[in-house]
Protein backbone atom coordinates (compact mmCIF):
# COMPACT_ATOMS: atom_id res chain seq x y z
CA UNK A 1 0.00 0.00 0.00
CA UNK A 2 1.48 3.47 -0.86
CA UNK A 3 1.24 6.22 1.34
CA UNK A 4 -1.33 7.91 -0.93
CA UNK A 5 -3.76 5.65 -0.87
CA UNK A 6 -2.70 4.57 2.96
CA UNK A 7 -4.28 8.40 3.59
CA UNK A 8 -6.92 7.77 0.99
CA UNK A 9 -7.92 5.00 3.26
CA UNK A 10 -8.03 7.61 6.82
CA UNK A 11 -4.82 6.66 8.07
CA UNK A 12 -2.43 9.73 8.94
CA UNK A 13 0.33 10.62 6.92
CA UNK A 14 3.39 8.93 8.59
CA UNK A 15 1.45 6.12 10.16
CA UNK A 16 2.65 2.91 10.11
CA UNK A 17 0.42 0.94 7.80
CA UNK A 18 0.26 -2.51 9.13
CA UNK A 19 -0.29 -5.29 6.69
CA UNK A 20 -1.11 -8.82 8.28
CA UNK A 21 -0.50 -11.74 5.16
CA UNK A 22 -2.63 -15.07 4.63
CA UNK A 23 -1.78 -17.14 1.21
CA UNK A 24 -3.20 -20.28 -0.49
CA UNK A 25 0.72 -21.20 -0.64
CA UNK A 26 0.84 -24.74 1.31
CA UNK A 27 4.93 -23.79 2.16
CA UNK A 28 6.48 -20.47 3.26
CA UNK A 29 9.94 -21.05 3.98
CA UNK A 30 11.54 -17.66 5.03
CA UNK A 31 15.14 -16.91 4.73
CA UNK A 32 18.34 -14.41 3.54
CA UNK A 33 18.93 -13.21 0.22
CA UNK A 34 22.39 -14.96 -0.84
CA UNK A 35 22.58 -13.89 -4.46
CA UNK A 36 20.73 -12.05 -7.43
CA UNK A 37 21.85 -12.68 -10.93
CA UNK A 38 19.89 -10.03 -13.19
CA UNK A 39 18.68 -10.80 -16.91
CA UNK A 40 17.68 -8.23 -19.02
CA UNK A 41 13.73 -8.90 -17.70
CA UNK A 42 14.34 -11.51 -15.06
CA UNK A 43 16.58 -12.12 -12.40
CA UNK A 44 17.02 -15.10 -10.44
CA UNK A 45 17.19 -14.95 -6.38
CA UNK A 46 19.21 -17.46 -4.31
CA UNK A 47 17.29 -17.93 -0.93
CA UNK A 48 19.16 -19.55 1.87
CA UNK A 49 16.15 -21.24 4.09
CA UNK A 50 17.82 -24.05 6.37
CA UNK A 51 21.62 -23.93 6.90
CA UNK A 52 22.48 -26.17 3.87
CA UNK A 53 19.61 -25.22 1.96
CA UNK A 54 19.56 -22.18 -0.95
CA UNK A 55 16.26 -22.59 -3.39
CA UNK A 56 16.44 -20.45 -6.46
CA UNK A 57 13.27 -17.97 -7.43
CA UNK A 58 13.05 -16.44 -10.83
CA UNK A 59 11.24 -13.06 -10.72
CA UNK A 60 11.38 -10.13 -12.55
CA UNK A 61 13.86 -7.09 -12.22
CA UNK A 62 10.97 -4.88 -11.33
CA UNK A 63 9.95 -7.04 -8.52
CA UNK A 64 13.31 -7.27 -7.46
CA UNK A 65 13.58 -3.20 -7.05
CA UNK A 66 9.78 -3.07 -5.60
CA UNK A 67 10.76 -5.58 -2.65
CA UNK A 68 14.13 -4.11 -2.47
CA UNK A 69 15.90 -7.37 -2.72
CA UNK A 70 19.38 -7.40 -1.51
CA UNK A 71 22.43 -9.93 -0.52
CA UNK A 72 21.87 -10.26 3.23
CA UNK A 73 18.03 -9.20 2.86
CA UNK A 74 15.61 -11.16 4.03
CA UNK A 75 12.55 -12.43 1.97
CA UNK A 76 10.01 -15.07 1.89
CA UNK A 77 9.43 -18.11 -0.71
CA UNK A 78 5.93 -19.13 -1.52
CA UNK A 79 5.47 -21.84 -3.13
CA UNK A 80 1.94 -23.90 -3.81
CA UNK A 81 2.11 -27.80 -2.64
CA UNK A 82 0.84 -28.87 -6.19
CA UNK A 83 3.89 -27.15 -8.03
CA UNK A 84 6.18 -29.54 -5.90
CA UNK A 85 7.20 -33.05 -8.39
CA UNK A 86 8.12 -35.66 -5.85
CA UNK A 87 10.59 -38.49 -7.33
CA UNK A 88 12.77 -41.50 -6.53
CA UNK A 89 16.66 -40.72 -6.23
CA UNK A 90 17.80 -41.52 -9.77
CA UNK A 91 21.76 -41.49 -10.19
CA UNK A 92 22.48 -39.46 -13.30
CA UNK A 93 19.26 -37.17 -13.35
CA UNK A 94 18.89 -34.66 -14.92
CA UNK A 95 15.74 -31.47 -14.61
CA UNK A 96 15.08 -28.83 -16.25
CA UNK A 97 13.82 -27.56 -12.77
CA UNK A 98 16.45 -25.38 -10.61
CA UNK A 99 15.31 -26.57 -6.96
CA UNK A 100 15.82 -30.29 -6.34
CA UNK A 101 15.91 -30.40 -2.57
CA UNK A 102 15.88 -34.06 -0.74
CA UNK A 103 13.69 -34.77 2.37
CA UNK A 104 12.00 -37.44 5.09
CA UNK A 105 8.63 -37.80 4.52
CA UNK A 106 7.02 -37.28 7.74
CA UNK A 107 3.30 -37.00 7.29
CA UNK A 108 0.90 -38.21 4.23
CA UNK A 109 -2.74 -37.33 4.45
CA UNK A 110 -4.19 -40.03 1.87
CA UNK A 111 -7.50 -40.07 0.02
CA UNK A 112 -8.89 -41.68 -3.17
CA UNK A 113 -7.22 -39.25 -5.40
CA UNK A 114 -4.70 -37.02 -4.14
CA UNK A 115 -2.33 -37.10 -1.28
CA UNK A 116 -0.64 -34.45 0.60
CA UNK A 117 3.26 -35.50 1.44
CA UNK A 118 4.85 -33.70 3.85
CA UNK A 119 8.63 -33.58 3.79
CA UNK A 120 11.12 -32.77 6.44
CA UNK A 121 14.25 -31.22 4.66
CA UNK A 122 16.81 -30.34 7.44
CA UNK A 123 16.20 -27.24 10.14
CA UNK A 124 13.16 -27.77 11.20
CA UNK A 125 11.89 -27.31 7.56
CA UNK A 126 9.29 -29.04 6.26
CA UNK A 127 7.83 -28.73 2.86
CA UNK A 128 4.65 -29.95 1.67
CA UNK A 129 3.31 -31.80 -1.60
CA UNK A 130 0.48 -32.50 -3.89
CA UNK A 131 0.88 -35.65 -5.41
CA UNK A 132 -1.80 -38.18 -6.92
CA UNK A 133 -2.67 -40.99 -4.59
CA UNK A 134 -1.17 -43.83 -7.43
CA UNK A 135 2.19 -41.74 -7.19
CA UNK A 136 2.51 -41.90 -3.65
CA UNK A 137 1.93 -45.77 -3.30
CA UNK A 138 4.02 -46.33 -6.54
CA UNK A 139 7.17 -44.42 -5.40
CA UNK A 140 6.81 -45.85 -1.04
CA UNK A 141 5.97 -42.40 0.25
CA UNK A 142 5.07 -43.16 4.01
CA UNK A 143 6.84 -41.18 6.89
CA UNK A 144 10.41 -42.82 7.53
CA UNK A 145 10.61 -42.78 3.03
CA UNK A 146 13.72 -40.53 1.73
CA UNK A 147 12.35 -39.10 -1.50
CA UNK A 148 13.21 -36.09 -3.26
CA UNK A 149 11.40 -32.37 -4.38
CA UNK A 150 11.80 -30.37 -7.05
CA UNK A 151 9.94 -27.26 -8.40
CA UNK A 152 10.97 -24.72 -11.11
CA UNK A 153 12.31 -21.25 -10.27
CA UNK A 154 9.45 -19.64 -11.95
CA UNK A 155 6.85 -21.19 -9.76
CA UNK A 156 7.97 -19.36 -6.27
CA UNK A 157 6.40 -16.08 -5.44
CA UNK A 158 8.81 -14.36 -3.01
CA UNK A 159 7.75 -11.52 -0.59
CA UNK A 160 9.32 -9.03 2.01
CA UNK A 161 8.89 -7.20 4.38
CA UNK A 162 8.47 -3.37 4.71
Amino acid sequence: MTVASATRLGARPGALVQRRLRTSARNMLDGIVTAIVHGPVNAEVGLLVNDCIVIDALVTNSCVASLDLHPGGRAVALINASFITLLADTPDLRLSARNLIGGTVVEVTDSPVESEVVLDIGGGRELAAIVTSHSRRELNLVPGAQTLACFKASHIILAAEY
